[in-house]
């Protein structure tokens, strides 16, 4: 039993037991990696407040993945044919909604809108645009349905949009970090057999940090599921890097001692408590300080900054395992671990450092000046510009990018990723004053820079209804004034013709009274004449020749009258009835809206009334022409008879009393005659009275409505008028109401503008330009009725600028602690209180070189003028992180060095450490080279950093640590004979 103790066979069998139960409880790695692929942010920054509206629209948008389905063709504009094949797509896709889980489905060919926004210019390319339920499939299987549902003969199609690229970006890290396992486990195997010449040490060592990172990744992955412990598509990638980089060193460190031990003589159980007792405590004191660095990380706000955490939980496994599983292979193995190997020698002093720490003692002044004027201007020549677009990290030929692209050809290069400003409310939108407000913020909008296309509740097509501002209304109003205008200019030419009628008219009927009024006198005295002739019966026979005479004259004055009656009459009549007529088929034309129907059919009814008129008038006077001529005809017969006289003087009594009868008859129906023409005299006066005050209305009428048309002609050309107007009839129109359907939200108090940018939406000109317009929007309804809605922009470019916010202001913070916790580390470990600030001094310096060195690296390899937006990030904290070790290997071996001179034991320190932080450096430094091969942008920039960050650091540290040393403990020696002699 004591012999399985001391060989820590125990050991051995628990790291197993618990390697099984790491295997067999790890979760599905791909699907958690997917699941927690999105960047987390803080929940009052903007564009999580836009998701939070979103998710709030209503089922349509809520818990939905949004895609964007692309046709294209490659060669010539999409045909006829073309068209109705992927309308047949579409179709089908609509009739199979349910079987894919969507939720909403805007088609290229829906209406007006969509057709302007969903095809291209150049007739090459469709969008169909759909929202997919979360809940219906992970959006790597959703992807894959419609790849396949889409496929359209002789058209190119494409599954995008935000939520597949990302799972296009989690696809490529998984691939990138397959390869980099497979390099860095290779590679590192080399360097083991390279550095101890034997095949086992490698083995053990890879065996050893191998169970290390499956169960630390075991355990991390578990607390992800279970306690949603931070993670991100990064987490596995540097716990691999991090864990075999480390691990590997802090092996060799351990063997190395291990193996001076058995050099020495001592049997593998004294050699291994011995590697233990020394190494092991500069393994526990370098891996506690990357275990502070990498723990701090939790305290930062930033979720892919807090991801990293699960590199500290892989760094307390692997000191576990390091110190409790190798004491078994050594125990067991002995010499045995490093055959063929039989040799064993002790530490090897290395020259580069030697020299170098020797040089610098002699002149420690002079090699900092020089140290400083070399890394400044490296240091300095950093720009600082990142590059935040993720879709840089997916090979373009994948189908999710490969649609983007062709997106960004086609259309604008805002189109595939728009922007989506929300205003939520707390009344209802739908209503003039609150559609006004969000039409000029759409203007305003639509007039700043960078803005291809924005779409709102009031420009659904993405340009302003004209029948719905101010100026076309007005317009549209001053044509009708002019068009009354017109009619009042014919109605007052008609009213001044019917005055000169009038008059005439007024004039006749005077002449015509004057007429019958000396008819009436007339007939009177005829009748005084008939009646004395009557009376002198008796004296007929005397005067025979006298009454023949006058009756000659009688008959001759009645001839007369009954002409002048007759002519009067028809005069009279027929001025009337052209006048009246003529005025009144002036005023019908003049009135605008009439058919000629309708003017003939009003003229003819005029006509009948005129003559019914008339006819009455006329009834009411006997035929006096008919009695005139009756009379006429008597006394031609008493003329001719007046021979006859005294025969017939009892005919010629008879005949005198019908006479005197008759001649009363007629004066009865002159009278009622001249009381006729008395009225029609009338009322021809009052009518040449009140035309000329109709005229006079119809001019002033005429002259008002000018003057309002003057003004609104102005007010429709003015900047006032150009204001948005919208009348509640045509909120409830049903074009409208489409509109309202697509950019309101279903209870009517969210509206929301598309905004789509000219630039890449993921670029610094993007990004700033959404949060511009965010703020412009607080202003321009700040004091309306909108002055306390909830205003927000969504979309990728938001989204970036919150991220650049957060990562910008966390880096800081969260630099701070790490350094601060390292820093304390170091005071413990170093026992001194200036010794940590020099060794941080000197990875700082080594940080910024190689951020500046990358940069140009970056520029001259990969073609990009920015470095990824997290290469900065956890290229500080990998650095900081592992070359701290190197500081804490060379300290702990300076601390051990007894007596002699401080700098004689930096010195001494500095060439035998040198080797371990060689072998280290390229071992670590060939570890994160694996991730080269990966081809994402932010891991090869992060290698690289390292990379050339620890060449940085094997060059300045003994300059930097050993001036340090000899400054502070020694000061300067200016006299040659007391330089520190080798």
């Amino acid at each position: 039993m004591q012999k399985l103790f001391k060989n820590h066979i125990f050991s051995f069998i628990a790291w197993v037991l618990i390697l099984i139960i790491s295997v067999v409880a790890l979760p599905d790695v791909t699907g958690l990696t997917r699941e927690h692929s999105n960047i987390s942010l803080p929940q009052d920054v903007q564009s999580e407040v836009a998701q939070s509206i979103q998710n709030d629209w209503g089922p349509k948008q809520k818990n939905t993945y949004q895609i964007a389905v692309v046709f294209n063709k490659k060669n010539g504009k999409l045909t006829a044919d073309d068209k109705n094949a992927i309308n047949d797509t579409i179709d089908r896709i609509k009739e199979n909604q349910d079987k894919y889980g969507i939720k909403m489905v805007l088609a290229p060919d829906d209406n007006i809108a969509t057709k302007k926004q969903l095809q291209s210019k150049d007739k090459t390319t469709w969008i169909l645009q759909v929202n997919v339920a979360k809940k219906h499939a992970p959006i790597n299987e959703v992807e894959q349905e419609l790849t396949k549902a889409v496929k359209t003969a002789g058209i190119r199609t494409y599954v995008t949009g935000a939520d597949v690229l990302q799972n296009a970006f989690s696809n490529s890290i998984q691939e990138g970090i397959k390869k980099t396992e497979v390099i860095t486990i290779v590679f590192i195997f080399i360097v083991l057999v390279i550095v101890f010449k034997s095949p086992i040490v490698p083995l053990i060592s890879l065996l050893t940090v191998g169970v290390s990172f499956i169960t630390a990744f075991s355990i991390v992955t578990n607390l992800v599921k279970y306690q949603n412990f931070p993670f991100s598509n990064f987490t596995q990638v540097f716990m691999i890097i991090v864990l075999f980089g480390i691990g590997t060193d802090y092996n060799i460190l351990l063997y190395d001692k291990f193996k001076e031990n058995l050099g020495n003589g001592l049997d593998r159980y004294g050699a291994m408590k011995d590697a233990l007792k020394v190494a092991g405590k500069t393994i526990l004191y370098s891996g506690s300080s990357i275990l502070i660095g990498f723990s701090a990380l939790s305290l930062a706000k930033f979720s892919i900054y807090q991801s990293a955490v699960g590199v500290a939980v892989g760094v307390a496994i692997l000191l576990v395992v390091l110190l409790t599983l190798n004491p078994f292979f050594m125990a067991v193995l002995g010499e045995k671990m490093f055959w063929p190997v039989k040799k064993f020698t002790g530490e090897h002093e290395d020259k580069l450092w030697h020299g170098i720490s020797k040089s610098t003692m002699a002149h420690p002044i002079i090699y900092l000046v020089v140290l400083a004027v070399v890394v400044t201007p490296f240091a300095l020549m950093y720009s600082g510009h990142l590059n935040y677009d993720d879709t840089d990290e997916i090979d373009n030929a994948t189908p999710a990018k490969a649609g983007m692209l062709v997106v960004e050809k086609h259309f604008s290069k805002g189109m595939a990723e728009p922007s989506t400003l929300y205003i939520k409310s707390d009344h209802r939108l739908d209503n003039e004053a609150d559609l006004r407000l969000l039409d000029q913020l759409t203007r305003q909008i639509q007039s700043s820079g960078d803005v291809s296309l924005v779409t709102s509740v009031t420009q659904p097509y993405g340009e302003r209804i004209d029948q719905l501002y101010v100026n076309n209304q007005l317009n549209t109003v001053n044509k009708g004034v002019d068009q009354a205008r017109a009619g009042l200019s014919k109605l007052s030419k008609a009213s001044k013709q019917l005055s000169t009628g009038a008059s005439q008219l007024a004039s006749g009927t005077s002449q015509l009274q004057n007429g019958t009024g000396q008819l009436q006198s007339g007939t009177g005295q005829l009748q005084s004449g008939a009646g004395q002739l009557q009376g002198g019966a008796g004296r007929l026979q005397s005067g025979t020749q006298q009454m023949t005479s006058g009756l000659n004259q009688l008959n001759s004055q009645l001839a007369a009258g009954s002409q002048g009656i007759a002519s009067a009459q028809a005069n009279t009549k027929a001025a009337l009835e052209k006048s009246y007529k003529a005025n009144l088929a002036q005023s019908m034309n003049s009135i605008p809206g009439l058919t000629p129907q309708q003017k003939m059919a009003a003229m003819q009814a005029a006509g009948a009334a005129l003559e019914k008129s008339w006819a009455q008038a006329s009834a009411s006077m006997p035929n006096v022409s008919g009695q005139m001529g009756q009379l006429q005809s008597g006394v031609g017969r008493l003329a001719s008879a007046s021979g006859q006289l005294s025969s017939g003087a009892s005919t010629l009594n008879g005949g005198i009393g019908q006479l005197n009868s008759s001649l009363g008859q007629l004066n009865s129906s002159v009278g009622q005659l001249n009381s006729s023409v008395g009225k029609l005299n009338s009322g021809a006066g009052q009518l040449a009275d009140n035309t000329p005050k109709l005229t006079s209305g119809l001019d002033e009428v005429n002259s008002g409505l000018g003057q309002g048309g003057a003004y609104l002609t102005g007010l429709a050309s003015s900047s006032a008028a150009d204001s948005f107007y919208i009348p509640k009839e045509f909120i409830k129109n049903d074009m409208f109401q489409t509109s309202v359907k697509n950019y309101l939200s279903p209870d009517k108090k969210s509206a929301m503008i598309m905004i789509v940018f000219s630039s890449n939406p993921s670029s610094t000109k993007a990004t700033k330009k959404a949060q511009d317009l965010s703020l412009m929007a607080k202003k321009s309804l700040a004091g309306t009725r909108l002055d306390k809605a909830t205003i927000a922009m969504g979309g990728e470019s938001s989204n970036i600028a919150d991220i650049k916010d957060i990562a910008n202001k966390d880096f800081i913070r969260t630099a701070a602690i790490m350094l601060i916790g390292i820093g304390i580390a170091l005071i413990f470990v170093t026992r001194s209180l200036l010794q940590p600030l020099y060794i941080l001094g000197t990875l700082l310096i080594a940080y910024f070189c190689s951020l500046s060195i990358t940069e140009w690296v970056v520029k001259a390899t990969m073609g990009k003028d920015m470095l990824t937006w997290n290469t900065p990030f956890f290229g500080f904290i990998l650095l900081i992180a592992l070359g701290v070790d190197y500081s804490i290997f060379l300290m702990t071996r300076y601390r051990a060095i007894e007596g002699g001179k401080p700098s004689e034991r930096m010195l001494k320190a500095c060439g035998i450490i040198g080797t371990v932080v060689v072998s280290a450096a390229i071992i670590l430094g060939g570890t994160f080279a694996a991730l080269i091969p990966s081809g994402i942008p932010t891991l090869i920039e992060v290698a690289l950093t390292v990379i050339i960050g620890l060449i940085i650091l094997v060059f300045i540290m003994p300059i930097t640590l050993s001036a340090a040393v000899k400054l502070t403990y020694e000061g300067v020696q200016w006299n040659k004979s007391k330089r520190v002699k080798q």
